[in-house]
């Protein structure tokens, strides 16, 4: 997905990018307000004028959208949480913050930014719609992005997470209980809760005729359900891991490769023998990658004799590899959020001292959280 963004510019020092998934969205948003909404309120515009006010609506409500993730990034980078991009994507916009809250105060804080700059840009846009009364086309439109806006801090409000309001809920309950945990999971159920709501709700719509609402409900319900339940893992998953170390949970001895051996026989003696999808890859000593049955598969069978390891190993993982005395907790990021199956473990010197398997990792959160209950 990170290779699909489209870096845009710059503001107040943070980087803001566009996934190509925001490209759909807009063009779907386009259509939605041009053949659903503003034929009803100017029943005499014509069709250009029409796709016009829905293009213009599409627009401005993204970058809406795009302050409303400001206020947070700014509230966060005053608190010392620097910002690392905020991306617009298919569902909105997300800010990627170079490490997680750790006061319930300052997640308080950054959460009430959303909804109120919410209503200053419902209130913005109301006081514009007065201005250009005289003028149809404009009165309307700001109008009706004063409406939206609205109905953006309404849905926002809804003490479920991720949305603001789950995570003013969240603040509230870490603050009282001095446990993320037990907040997160109190606000992620009524987030879950309610994005099946909004499902039940999108599929009533789509059988009784209302395709677009109802898609839109559906899509929406969807995506909540999903970030309801990956932000609870990944608290969970923290604080499960927060004592332990990378050595805690790596294997070792470790099975390598040398950079020189022939595709043939990484595959013979190596993935036939030990059953592993991937093995990390040694040149002179240490880490220079690692290969797995993918890079393979992307050479010509015909080649593996002549073909060597090294020219098809992902190299781009050395600079991920980890140290034996890293928190585990930098397992959570690098694995859940980078999609990384197997991580090779270095010591001072790049020698490979061990790995870490995604089912490792799995299995002793498991473990520790059974140990805990």
């Amino acid at each position: 997905m990170h290779s699909m963004n489209v870096r845009l510019f710059r503001l107040f020092g943070i980087p803001v990018e566009i996934n190509l998934s925001w490209l759909l969205i807009l063009a779907l948003m386009t259509w939605t307000f041009a053949t659903g909404f503003y034929p009803d309120v100017l029943p005499d515009a014509g069709r250009t004028e029409l796709w016009m006010l829905g293009f213009a609506t599409a627009i401005l409500l993204f970058v809406s959208i795009l302050l409303h993730e400001f206020s947070h990034s700014l509230v966060a980078a005053r608190n010392g949480l620097p910002i690392r991009k905020i991306t617009l994507f298919l569902f909105g916009g997300v800010a990627q913050m170079e490490r997680d809250v750790d006061n319930p105060t300052v997640e308080l804080k950054m959460a009430a930014a959303g909804p109120l700059m919410s209503v200053a840009l419902a209130a913005l846009f109301f006081a514009l719609s007065k201005i250009f009364a005289g003028q149809r086309f404009a009165h309307v439109l700001m109008h009706n992005l004063a409406y939206v806006n609205m109905l953006v801090l309404v849905f926002n409000m809804v003490p479920g997470f991720p949305l603001d309001g789950g995570r003013i809920l969240r603040a509230a309950i870490w603050r009282r209980t001095g446990n993320i945990q037990k907040a997160t999971r109190i606000a992620s159920r009524i987030g879950n809760a309610f994005a099946i709501v909004l499902m039940i709700y999108g599929v009533v719509n789509l059988f009784g005729g209302v395709v677009i609402g109802g898609l839109w409900l559906v899509f929406i319900g969807f995506f909540l359900k999903q970030a309801a339940q990956s932000g609870y893992l990944l608290v969970t998953f923290r604080q499960t891991l927060g004592h332990l170390r990378v050595s805690d949970v790596m294997r070792s001895p470790v099975v390598t490769v040398d950079a020189a051996e022939s595709l043939r026989r990484l595959v013979d003696e190596y993935v036939l023998r030990h059953h592993y999808a991937s093995f990390p890859v040694i040149d002179g000593g240490k880490l220079a990658g690692m290969v797995s049955l993918k890079d393979v598969k992307r050479v010509d069978m015909a080649r593996w004799n002549e073909a060597r390891v090294g020219e098809v190993a992902d190299r781009e993982i050395v600079k991920y590899a980890l140290r034996p005395e890293y928190p585990a907790e930098t397992l959570v990021g690098l694995m859940m959020k980078k999609g990384y199956g197997r991580l090779p473990v270095t010591d001072d010197e790049g020698a490979v001292v061990g790995i870490v398997s995604r089912r490792d990792l799995m299995e002793t959160i498991k473990m520790m959280a059974y140990l805990e209950e």
